[in-house]
């Protein structure tokens, strides 16, 4: 056995939907200060990830 990555991956359609992109909830959506959710990001997060990275950036207020 080795040690590797498990998790889930929430997806943010139901059965039976089409396909939708990625979420990106920031302290004003949830309200806790500091915290920014990144849902189903997959291929094609991982293709705008410096994007992904500077609307953090922006979300934290940095």
């Amino acid at each position: 056995m080795q040690p590797a990555y498990s998790g889930i991956r929430p997806k943010l359609q139901a059965r039976g939907e089409a396909s939708r992109d990625f979420l990106i909830q920031g302290p004003a959506d949830h309200g806790v200060a500091g915290l920014v959710n990144l849902f189903g990001i997959e291929s094609p997060g991982l293709t705008a990830s410096l994007a992904i990275g500077d609307a953090v950036l922006e979300l934290l207020g940095d």
